[in-house]
């Protein structure tokens, strides 16, 4: 077996992180869980915009 000192120095080195996804997180897949915060940000991108660097 691995000492814990390998195994941490391995998980570093990774590009990608590992991550385990919950799949009954799926429900709340297409649901809006904050309307009004939604709304606040749909605004505010339609007056204010997207940051320049953002724009291509």
């Amino acid at each position: 077996m691995k000492s814990v000192d390998k195994v941490i120095k391995e998980l570093e080195k990774r590009k990608t992180p590992i991550v385990r996804i919950d799949k009954s997180l799926d429900k709340y897949r297409n649901v809006v869980l904050f309307p009004d915060k939604l709304e606040k940000a749909n605004e505010m991108l339609r007056t204010i915009g997207l940051p320049k660097q953002w724009i291509k």
